[in-house]
């Protein structure tokens, strides 16, 4: 079966999957996508079915002993009308994502949410490893033995390859090598380590689910890997600089994340890694993305490149003293 010929219904899970759910009462389908369906139960719990193998499932399982992750009841594989089915039925966390109430938020919810995100960060770093996982989303060199600041060097290289097969202007190309010089200038930044700590490496808004004013849980574990602990703030700070919604400041709520999170791992020189991480970033998006969005993320490249994050750390540093 392709994953886009995913045809499971409501009937099929009161037919075959009734006898492991934890109860029986409501159940309705959540949402589909061509990959994988969720079904909705007691609006307690959620059976998620799937034609492929689902890979969340190990990295679900080792986040298991940490507060606020959907915790696992269940899971295995079926077989319906002659075709494999893999399914996991985990609690659903109620709540809404931060993106959509972000705004309803006061400032005094922000700083307490703030706080509860980084004491969440600190639970999950925790869990250790002795390898690290380099890149955005999905590990460009997984299992790396060796530093932090080897494995982005590498990462450079693989990303220098890639860019140099896409057709863009002159100016994207300009922007591009400075940006690789100035990784590569601030490299040694990177030497600074605490060792591979367990990322949830796709922490945003969507994933981050509040209810009644207070963290609910994080979900969507498929991206999680081994890295340095301030990785884990990437996606923070550009879906803070960059919102999908207009309107939707989380200027607020990334200062106190970030307050509490210095407070807590001590960085040196955070602002140049963080940069550094974000043109990574940026590249490796041009590489999936292609010409159709080469505007985009050469804009924001050079907005990073201009010291858009140091100057937000000092100024958050003003505010503080």
């Amino acid at each position: 079966m392709h994953s886009d010929d995913l045809s499971i219904q409501l009937t099929d899970i009161y037919e075959h999957f009734y006898q492991f759910l934890p109860s029986n009462k409501k159940i309705i389908e959540f949402q589909r996508t061509n990959r994988i369906v969720d079904f909705l139960v007691d609006e307690t719990y959620l059976l998620r079915v799937s034609s492929r193998k689902l890979d969340e499932l190990e990295r679900l399982q080792r986040v298991q002993s940490v507060r606020r992750v959907p915790k696992i009841y269940n899971h295995g594989e079926i077989v319906i009308d002659g075709e494999n089915y893999h399914y996991l039925i985990l609690d659903y966390i109620q709540g809404a994502e931060l993106n959509s109430c972000i705004q309803s938020l006061t400032n005094e919810q922000n700083f307490d949410f703030g706080k509860d995100i980084a004491d969440f960060l600190v639970s999950l770093h925790s869990i250790k490893d002795s390898k690290y996982d380099i890149g955005h989303y999905i590990p460009t060199i997984p299992r790396y033995e060796h530093s932090w600041r080897e494995g982005h060097l590498e990462y450079l290289e693989y990303l220098e390859v890639e860019l140099s097969k896409l057709e863009l202007s002159l100016a994207s190309r300009n922007t591009i090598d400075v940006a690789i010089d100035y990784i590569k200038k601030h490299i040694s930044c990177l030497d600074h380590m605490r060792g591979p700590m367990l990322l949830h490496n796709d922490l945003h808004p969507k994933n981050i689910i509040i209810h009644n004013g207070k963290l609910s849980g994080v979900i969507d574990w498929e991206c999680s890997q081994f890295g340095e602990p301030d990785f884990e703030l990437t996606h923070l700070f550009h879906w803070s600089i960059y919102p999908t919604v207009e309107g939707n400041n989380l200027d607020n709520l990334l200062t106190s994340v970030f307050d509490h999170f210095i407070k807590r791992f001590n960085v040196p020189e955070i602002g140049k890694r963080l940069t550094i991480y974000q043109i990574e970033h940026e590249m490796n998006q041009l590489i999936w993305n292609g010409s159709r969005q080469e505007q985009e993320r050469i804009m924001r490249i050079n907005k990073w490149l201009s010291g858009q994050i140091e100057d937000m750390i000092i100024r958050w540093s003003n505010l503080r003293q």
